[in-house]
């Protein structure tokens, strides 16, 4: 990467928040975030952004291990970093907040793959009616199973198990 800005993407999810809770809730995110990648030793800026009904907190960093160490084995530490975030915006605005972290579109690619993995799985029981389960995953993840499944006639999906072992069961219908 060397001298390319790598970008953590932060997005604030809005559903009933006007602007100005948006921007309340962005501030927020960005301070954490700040705070965060500081005690991290993580050399990266944090900057709010708006698109259409999303706020997002930039972080811009240009040392690619820094970056990796945020996305972490399997995203393990983004996912950490994404919920340590959600939890600990909302309970400072005691309000629920939505957050999405991704480093590098690394989130962003994991869905493509797992969205198109869904399907091939989706098609494949609806050709033998055999049950397939796939690999545990978290909440956000099983509702783009579902949803990918859902787009392929003949096929159903149910979550089963626990949580954070909880995975997508696709069967035929």
């Amino acid at each position: 990467m060397g001298s390319q800005e790598a970008l953590v993407r932060v997005s604030v999810v809005a559903s009933d928040l006007d602007v100005e809770d948006l921007e309340e809730q962005a501030d927020a995110v960005a301070d954490f975030i700040d705070e965060l990648l500081a005690r991290m030793d993580i050399d990266a800026a944090a900057e709010p952004v708006t698109h259409r009904d999303h706020m997002y907190v930039d972080i811009v960093g240009e040392d690619e291990d820094d970056m990796a160490l945020l996305i972490g084995r399997h995203g393990q530490t983004l996912e950490a970093i994404q919920e340590l975030t959600r939890l600990a915006v909302g309970r400072r605005l005691d309000e629920r907040v939505r957050v999405m972290v991704d480093v590098e579109d690394y989130r962003k690619r994991r869905e493509d793959r797992l969205i198109q993995k869904a399907v091939e799985i989706a098609k494949r029981v609806a050709r033998s009616g055999r049950e397939e389960e796939l690999e545990p995953m978290n909440p956000y993840e099983r509702k783009l199973v579902h949803d990918a499944v859902a787009t392929v006639s003949g096929v159903e999906s149910s979550s089963s198990g626990e949580e954070p072992n909880r995975f997508v069961v696709v069967r035929k219908r």
